[in-house]
Parts: C-alpha cells; structure tokens; sequence
C-alpha cells in the first residue's frame, strides 16, 4: 500500500520525479510554481515535509490522517510546534546538504584563523627559521622545535565567544560546531528564534552592538538585502575587540570592504576569513591580497553546490522510517 507524502514547499517537483522509482512505496505529491499547499491537502496524506514554508495549525487541520512532520534542516522556525505535538504526530528534522557545507567552511576559517595558518603555512614554506638563528636538528620524543615561529596570533578557540550575524539554517548549523568546539554562541536576527530553538542550538541572543562588542570571531550569516547592504562598515567595526575576527561566508557587499581593508591594515582587528567579496573574482590589485592576516577563499562555501535531490533524498528516507515506527 502506498503512502500519500505532501511536500510543502513548491521547487521540489523535479527531484520528487526523479526520486520516484527509489520510493515506491511512497506517492509523492509536489506543488508546483504558485500551489499552495493547504490546496493539495487530502485525507490521503499522511506525511508532510517543509522546507521553509508555513506549517501551522491550518494546515495541519486540513490533513485529518497525518502521521508525521519533517522538517528539511534543522531549524523548525516555521512550524507549529505547539500544535503538532497536540496532535501526536512524528515530528523529525533532517540536515540540508548546502547549509552544512557553508557551516562546515565557516568553522575551517575560524579554526585555521586560530592558527594563524596562512604565515604558519609560509614560515615552514620559506624556511622562516633561518631568519630567527635557528638551524634543522634532529626531533626526538623530547627534543622538538616548539613553536618556533613563536606566532602572537595563535590561540585556543575553547572559552571564545562566537558572534553568529543571521540564524537561519546556516547560522544554525555553525552553532552546532562552535559548541563542540568548547565556545560560547551569541546570535543577532531580525526576528529572535524561540527558547526552544536557542536551546536546541546553544545559542543566546544579542543585539547587533552587544554581539560586536563581546566576540572573538564574528560570523556573517545573513541574506544581502536592501536592509543588510554595508550593514557591517567602520562604525560597526569600531566595536569590536582588537583581538577579535570577521568570517564572511554570505555577501561581499554586506561589509564595508574598504573599512574592512583600513582595519585590518592597522590592526584595528586582529584578522579576517573571506569567501565573498564586493566583486568576484577578488580583483588582483586588491589590498586583501597582500595582507597576512587574512584568509580568502574562492566562493567554495557551498561545497559541490546544492542537490535538492540528496536533500530530498534523505528527507523521503527518514519519513519513510518515521512513518514505520
């Protein structure tokens, strides 16, 4: 007997068709362009699955013999809670491929930022030690050059506080890491997740000055928009701890590049760890070049790029098993 599974979200009606033949069992309904999807309802559908759209207590009234709730990334911003759990029903989330990958580099250029790796990188390239009257020995258990490049830069991310500029999905799952990591999540978004959510994801909330002022890496997270244009730029900038750093993993032009470049020039902060720029590719005979305190990075955040797909695939796996329990 087939199993009647409603998408909520529209754009998935390409990898629902060719996900079909890995699902049998499954009947998958997706809308299209403009559907809604309280109009697709059905007594038939006993699984629902959302991305970003709307699941409130509307929708959920409109599918009587609903099963089970499955949220695409972990962020279940968008739906009721609260009248999901009164109605009993399964509710799981699955991660999403592009958001993981983003989170993923934004964690690399914190940790590599923390090691000072790109002069520790060239120091052992160059052969940096025959500049400090040092000469290659042969290491033993005991007997090894620590440190020898004695950079003032490296340092422990345990113990530091993680600025996160928009928790959506990307935001999220950097929280997640951070917090293995041993560091403490501050967040700033235009509307503030729920206790819950916070809870989830070990996050506190903080207005945007507050979270300048306190962290010791400060990740841009956020959409560019019209309200997010330059909403990084030297005022902001000043607010932050000289010690401190910016990792940009959204938009070039959600910063203030040049104020950025000023900054970083006079140590203003202490580094940076960039995969977007206000022009791409990074022109050549940008400053950021020539800086070594800073990491840059050719727009790889999104990994080998987004698969609906996968992130489908997964979806519909998971739902599959929550609907056999």
């Amino acid at each position: 007997m087939t199993k009647t599974i409603l998408l909520a979200d529209a754009g998935y009606d390409a990898a629902a068709a060719a996900l079909a033949a890995d699902y049998p069992e499954l009947n998958i309904i997706a809308p299209d362009a403009g559907d809604d999807a309280k109009a697709l309802a059905s007594s038939a559908v006993i699984g629902l699955i959302a991305d970003t759209a709307t699941v409130d207590a509307a929708l959920l009234e409109a599918l009587p013999n609903l099963q089970a709730v499955l949220k695409l990334g972990r962020s279940y911003f968008n739906i009721d809670v609260e009248a999901v759990r009164q109605r009993g029903l399964s509710f799981g989330c699955v991660p999403r491929k592009g958001p993981n990958c983003v989170a993923e580099l934004a964690m690399t250029l914190i940790l590599s930022l923390s090691k000072d790796i790109i002069v520790s990188n060239e120091a052992v390239a160059l052969g940096a030690y025959r500049y400090r009257g040092l000469k290659p020995e042969l290491t033993a258990e005991r007997k090894i050059a620590f440190h020898w490049m004695r950079n003032s830069r490296v340092h422990e991310v345990v113990g530091k506080t993680l600025g996160i500029i928009g928790m959506g999905e990307i935001g999220c799952e950097l929280a997640r890491r951070a917090s293995v990591m041993g560091m403490r999540n501050l967040y700033y978004k235009r509307s503030r997740l729920s206790a819950e959510l916070e809870g989830v994801f070990d996050a506190t909330y903080a207005e945007l000055d507050d979270l300048l002022r306190q962290s010791d890496y400060v990740c841009i997270a956020t959409p560019h928009t019209a309200a997010t244009e330059r909403m990084i730029g030297a005022e902001q900038i000043a607010l932050m701890k000289a010690s401190a750093y910016i990792v940009n993993i959204a938009r070039g032009g959600i910063v203030d590049e040049e104020a950025l470049i000023e900054a970083l020039q006079t140590d203003r902060i202490a580094g940076a760890g960039l995969d977007v720029f206000t022009y791409e590719p990074l022109p050549a005979d940008s400053p950021l070049c020539s800086l070594d305190n800073v990491i840059l990075c050719p727009h790889i955040g999104g990994g080998t790029g987004s698969n609906r797909n996968i992130e489908l695939g997964a979806a519909l796996a998971e739902m599959s098993r929550l609907l056999a329990n």
